[in-house]
């Protein structure tokens, strides 16, 4: 079983190292970011991030996904998305680089037939909350970022079967997260 007390340690050993090294004034030029993102402590999807003051960064994301086949008597559809939103605090901000703490959480919703029995049907209601530490680099307006941290998520799963249902199952689980991402500043 994995020990997940000494996964936050580090983290939070981090953060604290972060607050240690101060903070810097970081070109303000550019306040917005747009991107695509996969994390599985906030969401993903395409992103839009802004500064909401100067150590405070707000980002929402999310997409959508729509699917189906059709052949002679079978078919498959597959619907989902996810909504997720995450605010960033600054710990160290340089010329080309930033470390911030974040807190984020998103919603997952998924449609889907089985393709193998398309009797089969589940709807999963997810919904995941975390946080962490993100380190983030800057190259010519292109932003890259990575996070780590620790995340809460509850899938509620119902299964139909014939179009009626079936059974519910709930699952919860604590677990490391992580995040990367690539977006462009303007």
């Amino acid at each position: 079983m994995i020990n997940y007390k000494k996964y936050y340690i580090l983290i939070l050993s981090l953060s604290f190292l972060g607050l240690i090294l101060g903070q810097t004034d970081k070109n303000a030029q550019f306040d917005n970011h747009l991107g695509v993102k996969a994390s599985n402590i906030s969401g993903y999807g395409i992103y839009y991030s802004k500064n909401i003051s100067e150590s405070y960064r707000l980002q929402a994301m999310g997409i959508i996904y729509y699917y189906e086949w059709n052949k002679n008597e079978e078919s498959e559809t597959i619907f989902n998305y996810d909504l997720g939103l995450e605010i960033q605090k600054d710990l160290y901000n340089g010329e080309n680089s930033r470390t911030y703490l974040l807190f984020g959480g998103y919603y997952y919703f998924d449609d889907a037939t089985d393709i193998y029995d398309n009797k089969t049907n589940t709807v999963n209601n997810s919904f995941n909350i975390g946080t962490g530490i993100g380190f983030e680099f800057e190259y010519k307006r292109v932003v890259y970022n990575f996070d780590i941290g620790y995340k809460f998520f509850e899938d509620d799963i119902d299964t139909f079967t014939n179009g009626d249902f079936s059974y519910n199952e709930l699952k919860r689980v604590t677990k490391i997260g992580a995040g990367i991402g690539i977006g462009f500043m303007f």
